[in-house]
């Protein structure tokens, strides 16, 4: 594979992680709400589609990685600003700009995947103490 080939696979994928994250970051949103509402067939359902589009997001991840290596040498570790600095001056803008907008996504994804963890296990903490209160005979006769 040539270095061009490498550069527009590299584009082409970072520019379906900006829409595959900004697709998460609905999802997320959506779970969040069904969260809230205690729409359990909801949540199973974005979280099913969550699992798949993260699957997507991982593959590419792993081809970026590949591709690093191609464009900015066969170092072990490779990062992005090597990418960024082999590139033509007159695209180096635009792909810099392209990726901080991915890593910004990223970030929030991240934010938003923590607040409905800490949602879902703090219903979950309160079920069950519900029910271990309700175990413990609240309803008994006395």
């Amino acid at each position: 594979m040539t270095a061009r080939e490498a550069l527009g696979r590299l584009i082409k994928g970072v520019h379906a992680d900006l829409g595959d994250y900004r697709t998460l970051r609905e999802l997320l949103d959506a779970q969040f709400e069904a969260a809230l509402k205690h729409r359990s067939a909801v949540i199973t359902d974005v979280a099913d589609r969550i699992s798949a589009l993260t699957a997507q997001l991982e593959k590419r991840r792993i081809e970026r990685v590949a591709l690093a290596k191609v464009l900015a040498g066969k170092q072990n570790s490779v990062t992005i600003s090597a990418v960024s600095a082999r590139l033509p001056a007159t695209a180096r803008p635009a792909f810099d700009e392209w990726w901080h907008a991915l890593e910004q996504l990223v970030q929030e994804c991240k934010r938003l995947n923590q607040r409905n963890c800490d949602l879902l296990m703090n219903q979950h903490e309160i079920l069950q103490r519900v029910l271990q209160t309700d175990a413990g005979g609240t309803y008994a006769p006395a």
